[in-house]
């Protein structure tokens, strides 16, 4: 038996896809890792087939690369990699943002306050996904194309914020503020409010995140070349 789930969606190269995907947003394949479709086919025993659909998926969201002679390889953590799906981000949520607020029910809102609940109960482990679960409800009224597009830019950013976002995941003192002016905003209907505090806050973090990258960089780089001269 293998170690992943028993229940998978119609397509066996969909559902692998699904569990590379959050192999690797968790960390199991650290960025610049080969993946090999013969390992890949072994561990969870398909064919080949799938692995390629698999991989293709994968490349398409930018979680693999391919680099001549080294095959298949995780996508390494890159500062305007970061940059630019942050950016995303703040495009998609504040679009969602737009087309939620003003159909929210009062149903909708209440669950917007349970998710927060939610995140703030969460444990290091969880945090993560319990503010994704949160950003979620913003936009439950948003439909679910979008709502699918903005939970893809919420997984692949989760990668960067567990490699480079604040101790523990915890939420910052300003984290909190907008996230209960959000809810503030959302029992308003307050459009404007909401997409002005989600754009800032993902255009943010995008950048923040970017330059703890390009620090450290620097500094590998300045390790490197103090060895070099010892």
């Amino acid at each position: 038996m293998s170690n992943t789930d028993s229940a998978r969606p119609p397509s066996t190269g969909l559902w692998l896809f699904e569990q590379l995907r959050a192999a690797i947003i968790r960390g199991d394949y650290p960025g610049g890792e080969p993946i090999r479709q013969e390992d890949i086919a072994e561990r969870f025993q398909v064919s080949r087939m799938p692995v390629r659909e698999a991989m293709r998926l994968l490349e398409a969201e930018g979680l693999v690369t391919k680099q001549p002679h080294r095959g298949a390889i995780v996508a390494q953590l890159d500062a305007d990699d970061a940059l630019e799906l942050f950016q995303i981000r703040a495009v998609l949520e504040g679009l969602a943002v737009r087309r939620s607020f003003p159909a929210l029910t009062d149903e909708q809102v209440a669950a917007i306050e349970r998710a927060h609940d939610a995140l703030e109960q969460a444990d290091a482990a969880e945090k993560q996904a319990r503010h994704s679960d949160f950003h979620l409800s913003l936009y439950a009224a948003a439909g679910p194309r979008l709502q699918k597009m903005v939970s893809d830019q919420l997984d692949a950013a989760r990668r960067y914020h567990l490699r480079f976002g604040r101790p523990g995941m915890e939420v910052s003192d300003r984290d909190r503020a907008e996230h209960l002016a959000l809810i503030e905003a959302a029992r308003r209907r307050d459009v404007e409010t909401a997409f002005n505090i989600i754009t800032a806050h993902a255009g943010d973090s995008g950048v923040s995140i970017s330059r703890s990258i390009f620090e450290a960089e620097e500094r590998r780089a300045n390790d490197r070349k103090g060895e070099g001269g010892a």
